[in-house]
């Protein structure tokens, strides 16, 4: 029988036959959610208890590479990043093996209403951004190595229990090399999904921090709108653009309150969507080097939720890059600004 304890301490290597089991032998009914990178599954152990199985794409890792990866992976925790718990590889298959979250993935959440799900709250909302925003931060500026993680969408943000957001996918992109540069060149030219790419990515095939803030930008997008990142419902007819472009015609012509998801509007929490639409706003445009850092998108999302006391001071964290220290005065300016609006 499988037992979770002995996970605690390190990352595990596990056998196929018990994953298997586990998944029911990856079983269509087990699917929690599929993206580029692989299918992830709901596995339930032999004493009840869930997990969560990744099943990846066909890697081009060779078996040692792969173990080194997962070493590496192991080390990197982070209240806001999905906890790897264990790995499987044998003969082609390779398989990650996460803890269980019990709320699914934000995609899911924000797009699945229509089929009898519960619309998101306000705060839960909120929540959600300031925590997914800090892990994203933390893996930028206070990771070592730093990571980009390329792949950023509403898919690969996971809820658990109390709708503290998780990433997941992150060790699936290349680590960052800290005398690299900054940048990662994509694998074989491939891109994220559809609606999140950053418009640069096209020219250079070359991801950056500045790719992931763009992308990080549309989840904010959704999470205020409601809508999804390549369809929006609520623009007029003919409009075939993505969430992206509807939010730069609408702020092209001053109206941009109107893609505030209405289920949110005129219960006195308007000041903070605005503020929220505003930074979301500012992840996506599209000179990349206007964009805000990760480290900024925290700061200015988490005045926004002081109130509601989601973050202890003990959250804080400094970027380890003196550069983004210089955006901190306007940082506290904004706040001032957000508190007194």
């Amino acid at each position: 029988m499988l037992q979770v304890s002995m996970f605690e301490k390190s990352v595990t290597k596990m056998r196929l036959s018990d994953l298997m089991k586990a998944t029911d032998s990856f079983s269509k009914n087990n699917i929690i959610g599929t993206g580029r990178t692989g299918t992830m599954f709901k596995a339930v152990l032999d004493d009840g208890r869930s997990l969560m199985v990744k099943r990846l794409q066909e890697s081009q890792h060779s078996e040692k590479e792969f173990l080194s990866e997962m070493a590496t992976l192991g080390n990197i925790q982070h209240r806001n990043l999905v906890p790897l718990l264990g790995f499987c590889v044998a003969k082609k298959e390779r398989l990650l093996v996460y803890k269980y979250m019990p709320n699914g993935t934000l995609h899911d959440r924000l797009h699945s209403v229509e089929e009898g799900g519960k619309a998101l709250e306000w705060p839960n909302r909120l929540k959600i951004g300031i925590g997914a925003a800090r892990g994203l931060a933390w893996m930028h500026h206070s990771c070592n190595p730093r990571i980009i993680h390329r792949n950023i969408s509403s898919k690969c943000i996971l809820l658990d229990a109390e709708f503290e957001p998780k990433i997941s996918d992150f060790g699936l992109a290349r680590l960052m090399n800290p005398i690299d540069t900054h940048l990662s060149t994509f694998v074989n030219g491939e891109f994220g999904d559809l609606g999140y790419v950053a418009p640069e990515y096209a020219r250079t095939l070359v991801a950056t921090p500045k790719g992931d803030i763009y992308s990080f930008g549309i989840v904010l997008l959704e999470l205020v709108t409601g809508e999804k990142p390549t369809h929006v419902s609520k623009a007029p007819e003919g409009f075939n653009g993505n969430l992206a472009e509807w939010i730069s015609t609408l702020s092209g012509n001053s109206a941009l309150r109107d893609a505030i998801d209405k289920s949110l509007v005129g219960k006195g929490v308007d000041g903070e969507l605005f503020q929220f639409l505003k930074v979301a706003c500012s992840c996506v445009v599209a000179t990349a080097k206007e964009r805000p850092t990760m480290f900024e998108v925290y700061q200015l999302l988490r005045a926004i939720g002081e109130k509601y006391h989601f973050t202890a001071e003990d959250d804080m964290f400094l970027p380890t890059e003196t550069g983004d220290v210089d955006g901190l005065e306007e940082l506290i300016v904004a706040r001032e600004v957000q508190q007194k609006n």
